[in-house]
């Protein structure tokens, strides 16, 4: 039962004024300052893919800060990157799943980063992934905010052969040739957009290739490049004893050890390897950006959309609350000295890019904000910042599926808090419980805990999004 589930959810991952060519400006950024953006954004990464990573290790961390608690507030892709663009949680914007109504059609895209930023005078580019659904109730139109757009119109839009890309309302269809390899093609498109327009002109640039989305096809010349993988070996990983978890009759069975091999050496292989075409695309923008002497201009974002379960708790797949599932990585490469090569371990939001991206460029979003900007965190300043973040889906239950039933959770240092709408209650304390093995909801000695985060949530749930001041 637990392999049809998991395979079934599987199935289902500014160019500144005043600048000097020796490296920047050293200050705090201004509200007058207008970086270049590129968000570079990968699809289902989890955490620990990372390693695998050289180059955005190398040119991007080595460079700027990488945060180690950066969390998404939906973990599944439409909501996560309506989220991106818009600053909301998925409650205030409406994008609350992947498929249907309640997916692309619910996001008014005509208030995004994109409009602001191309109303203050940048040019902007998505290439890549948009949301979900956008191709069936999108009629492949463009969105307001894009004056170059190169997006995935196929059905499903996480294809790496045999897809069709939507070249500004016109439909390119690529086929199976090594050359058709999507994330070379769209890395094409975004270097493209990096060699013209005018240097002088700040530019946004929304990186979006597939991987490593499954089927995560690898590249041709990186198909068995990964030779040896260390086992998954946390304790989670098949957990042993799920009986305190409230889904657990949906999920009785542990993973066979024909599952195990599936995961193990199949998706979590492929997914790596896919990976590393990413990996250099990353190496060529930078290249790109170097070539017209617009690194030190330029802010660079990488992180993921959402996390993804291995069989961790016996589950597959994405859209739990659990810690491979809203856990993703983040890395900026910033243009001035502070900062550069540290690591950061505040609470940062996929929420907050928004304002963030808008601050770097010297505009208001135009639409409330639940995320803040983190720019200062980016310039090693010292900062007060929040203690814990709500999580949600408030999608359809897909418990048939192999995902969960609607909930609504909290996160801070030490607690993940999760009140599905079935009643259910979990309850994990990370300072002696880690890996989210024992469920202490209902449990006396954390009776006050629980109310306090039973409160947080309504409260954080409830509270309208922040006004822009």
């Amino acid at each position: 039962m637990l392999g049809r589930s998991l395979a079934c959810l599987v199935a289902v991952a500014v160019s500144a004024l005043a600048l000097t060519a020796a490296g920047g400006t050293s200050s705090p950024a201004a509200a007058h300052e207008r970086w270049n953006v590129v968000l570079i954004l990968s699809d289902d990464e989890r955490y620990d893919a990372q390693p695998t990573m050289r180059n955005a290790r190398r040119l991007l961390a080595s460079d700027g800060v990488t945060f180690t608690e950066f969390h998404v507030t939906t973990s599944e892709c439409c909501p996560s990157r309506a989220s991106i663009l818009s600053g909301q949680y998925a409650h205030h914007h409406g994008v609350v799943e992947n498929f249907g109504r309640a997916s692309y059609p619910a996001f008014d895209d005509s208030s995004t980063l994109a409009t602001w930023l191309h109303g203050a005078g940048y040019r902007t580019a998505l290439v890549g992934k948009y949301l979900n659904d956008y191709t069936i109730f999108g009629k492949h139109r463009v969105p307001p905010g894009w004056d170059t757009w190169a997006t995935m119109d196929s059905v499903p839009e996480e294809s790496y052969y045999d897809y069709t890309l939507n070249l500004g309302g016109r439909l390119v269809r690529h086929g199976s040739a090594p050359s058709d390899y999507s994330t070379t093609v769209l890395t094409r498109h975004a270097l493209q957009f990096l060699r013209r327009g005018d240097p002088k002109q700040p530019f946004f640039l929304y990186f979006a290739p597939i991987a490593p989305h499954l089927p995560a096809t690898p590249a041709p010349r990186d198909v068995g490049s990964l030779h040896w993988l260390p086992p998954l070996r946390e304790p989670s990983f098949n957990e042993r004893d799920i009986s305190d978890k409230p889904w657990r009759a949906w999920h009785a069975r542990p993973l066979s050890p024909r599952g195990r091999r599936y995961v193990e050496d199949g998706v979590r292989r492929r997914q790596l390897e896919s990976l590393r075409a990413l990996d250099r695309s990353i190496a060529q923008i930078v290249g790109v950006l170097r070539e017209r002497r617009l690194l030190d201009q330029t802010v660079i974002f990488y992180l993921s959309d959402n996390g993804f379960l291995l069989g961790e708790h016996r589950l597959g797949g994405k859209i739990w609350p659990y810690e491979e599932s809203t856990h993703v990585p983040l890395v900026v490469r910033v243009p001035w000295s502070q900062g550069r090569g540290t690591s950061n371990d505040n609470l940062v939001l996929n929420i907050d890019l928004a304002s963030t991206i808008a601050h770097l460029a010297g505009v208001k979003p135009n639409r409330p904000q639940d995320g803040r900007s983190f720019s200062g965190l980016l310039h090693g300043e010292k900062q007060p910042w929040r203690v814990d973040f709500l999580v949600e889906y408030r999608g359809q239950n897909v418990l048939r599926q192999g995902g969960p039933s609607r909930f609504k959770a909290v996160r801070d240092r030490r607690f993940l808090y999760v009140e599905y709408d079935r009643g259910w209650r979990e309850l994990y304390d990370h300072l002696v419980d880690p890996y989210e093995l024992r469920n202490v909801a209902g449990s006396p000695a954390y009776a006050k805990v629980q109310e306090r985060l039973h409160r947080r949530i309504a409260s954080l749930y409830g509270a309208p999004s922040r006004p822009v001041r």
